[in-house]
């Protein structure tokens, strides 16, 4: 079978939700023996783009060669001839593909063979702060347009598998689920040489509340430092570390901290790598996560992984993933987000009890089983198409199976 892929998350600098869930997708098929034939696509103008960077692809071991194909360029990185043989595809030509996947909800329009995008979450419908944005307004329509044209839709939570089921009224079966996974590096097991770089680099105490993602209006960091204010008013000794991509001494909460003399309790973070976040997680007595939307929960699941404690908002999607493993609370009221941060700061037993629930937890959750997925998902799209001619065989239930993996 030949599949095509959407290379756009494999070829950037600027590395997100998709791209990593996109590149761990293809590493898990690159590190498997070759069943099938990988084709990558660009759209027009991708090798032009400042944040093109094929680093990613040439990584890749030598028994997994993808041919990068575009339809806009004559000239090729030497790099990627030599490694890929890139060649030049005419539009007619992507008919003879089996199935094309996109790892994001976007779909090209001439491509006439099935196609499987995967819609990660619908915030641009749900979420106020998004849905009224330029940004959300683009990409209603663009999920729109491309649900008509998709074979499935994936998710990676079941909550927004219900939440395409409704909006977009689509036939449940049309709909699939394939869970992230979770990177290698995020284990209990510390690094000593990092830990003592990252307190020395930062200031880092022994007892820090560890908050990750950028400030952003989803992460909720409004409401999470008015709760935090109550903690240390009622003689909570923590300190907060805020990591994420942002460049922070720009953004409104530290502005908020320094406006309130708090910078002397509040370490940030800009753009730690996945050692650096695994060693984080270790190392804090418990994470915080209040986001008011979330289509999936990585953070949550990544600190379960490491071995931290987890207090994070009560949404149907975190509860999903994270069962009895973490303490809930209402994301809009501070004084819930205090107190369970309190609970668990002051009872070192109900953290040992999360965090054993947490690594049971986490442990069903891995990209080889996400590959293994969606593989057979795409076999199945194709198979439609095949099926027609005589070499396939039809759609059976096989995929319609949703549950991560038991342990």
């Amino acid at each position: 079978m030949i599949i095509a892929l959407d290379a756009a998350p494999l070829v950037t600098r600027r590395i997100g939700g998709v791209e990593q869930h996109a590149r761990n997708l293809v590493a898990q098929w690159a590190a498997q023996p070759a069943e099938h034939r990988f084709v990558l696509l660009l759209p027009g103008g991708w090798l032009r783009q400042p944040d093109y960077d094929p680093a990613f692809l040439e990584s890749l071991p030598m028994s997994f060669k993808p041919r990068l194909y575009g339809a806009a360029w004559r000239t090729w990185p030497a790099t990627l001839l030599r490694r890929f043989g890139g060649i030049l595809l005419p539009v007619r030509a992507w008919r003879h593909f089996d199935v094309f996947h996109s790892f994001s909800g976007a779909l090209p329009r001439r491509i006439v063979a099935p196609m499987v995008h995967t819609i990660h979450d619908v915030s641009c419908e749900l979420d106020p702060f998004v849905r009224d944005t330029p940004e959300g307004w683009r990409t209603r329509r663009i999920y729109r347009r491309a649900i008509r044209r998709a074979r499935y839709t994936l998710t990676v939570s079941q909550q927004t598998r219900a939440d395409i089921v409704s909006l977009y009224r689509l036939p449940r079966r049309q709909v699939r689920v394939v869970y992230n996974g979770i990177n290698p590096v995020f284990t209990p097991a510390p690094d000593p040489v990092l830990r003592e770089q990252l307190r020395q680099r930062y200031g880092l105490r022994r007892r820090y509340l560890l908050l990750v993602g950028s400030d952003i209006p989803r992460r909720n960091y409004r409401q999470v430092w008015a709760g935090l204010r109550q903690a240390w008013a009622a003689q909570l000794s923590l300190q907060a570390v805020f990591a994420g991509r942002n460049v922070w001494p720009e953004t409104a909460l530290y502005r908020q901290a320094a406006a309130e003399g708090c910078l002397d309790r509040v370490i940030f973070v800009p753009s730690p790598s996945d050692r650096e976040l695994a060693q984080l997680y270790r190392d804090a007595l418990l994470t915080c996560c209040g986001s008011s939307f979330e289509g999936f929960g990585l953070s949550v699941l990544e600190a379960m992984a490491c071995g931290c404690c987890v207090a994070c908002s009560d949404l149907s999607s975190l509860r999903a993933l994270a069962g009895d493993a973490v303490c809930y609370f209402a994301h809009d009221d501070p004084g819930a987000i205090s107190e369970a941060i309190q609970d668990l700061a002051v009872d070192p037993e109900y953290r040992r009890q999360l965090r054993w629930l947490g690594l049971r937890r986490a442990a069903r959750y891995n990209w080889t089983n996400s590959a293994r997925r969606l593989l057979l998902i795409l076999q199945h799209a194709a198979g439609v198409r095949v099926a027609h001619g005589g070499r396939g065989a039809e759609e059976g239930d096989s995929t319609q199976s949703c549950s991560p993996p038991a342990r």
